[in-house]
């Protein structure tokens, strides 16, 4: 855990990570356009995002000598990712949001991935593990954190589809590339491992950003976003389609 000198400041935020295998969290506080992590905490590995989640939780905000009640913002990622973990973190979130009466801001996995880059000359590729050899995939642009309304469009691709979009230049980071950087175009630059994690001190400072543009979300509103169904959703589709075709060569 890393801490600073002071906890005191105008408003006091919390940001939560859960979308992968192993979350973190950040408390923060916004000064103006100052954005200032007092404490961050990496969620234990061992543990499942439902048992360690409200305990560090607890334990960050005694860290920094807060009430759940100071908090005036709570950010979290919102997908895509593991579908438990997000399911957790949103509903966390919007619990704290609802019961403190702090603002809400769901960020976007993939731009938490990106942010991480900063300010690139370059095309900034955000990758996640889909599952089934498949990727989660978004293109950002230069600039595109200037953009308050941007929006990635989030793609579910094969790894050899997602290669085939990579331009000379093109930076590219996220957890796959532990396993597919050997693969990218030589003209293709990875980011240092390090980067390719999403983390809760990205979340913050997009969050803090978002808010101090007044861009919140009502806490029955926020809801993860998978980008895709899950494999128990796509096996009953399979099915339904299975009996409609059977009724109808019945007919």
């Amino acid at each position: 855990m890393s801490t600073s000198a002071t906890c005191e400041g105008e408003s006091r935020a919390l940001a939560l990570e859960t979308s992968g295998r192993v979350g973190s969290l950040a408390a923060f506080r916004i000064e103006r356009d100052n954005v200032e992590v007092v404490a961050s905490q990496m969620l234990p590995a061992n543990l499942r995002s439902a048992r360690s989640l409200l305990p560090a939780i607890g334990q960050l905000l005694q860290t920094c000598r807060w009430q759940a009640e100071d908090l005036h913002l709570v950010c979290t990622t919102t997908g895509p990712g593991s579908f438990t973990g997000l399911r957790i973190g949103v509903t966390t979130a919007k619990t704290l949001a609802y019961a403190t009466g702090a603002k809400l801001i769901g960020v976007h996995t993939l731009a938490a991935l990106a942010a991480a880059m900063g300010a690139t000359p370059q095309r900034v590729w955000a990758i996640l593990d889909a599952q089934r050899q498949e990727l989660f995939a978004a293109c950002f642009p230069p600039g595109w954190q200037q953009d308050g309304s941007y929006e990635p469009e989030t793609m579910v691709l094969g790894v050899v589809a997602w290669l085939a979009q990579l331009q000379a230049g093109d930076l590219v980071t996220g957890p796959p590339l532990e396993k597919i950087s050997d693969r990218l175009p030589p003209s293709v630059l990875a980011a240092s491992a390090p980067l390719w994690q999403p983390t809760a001190e990205v979340v913050a400072r997009l969050g803090a950003m978002a808010f101090e543009r007044g861009v919140v979300t009502d806490p029955l509103q926020l809801a993860p976003r998978y980008f895709r169904p899950s494999a128990a959703e796509e096996n009953a589709q399979a099915r339904l389609k299975a009996r409609t075709f059977d009724r109808q060569s019945l007919c």
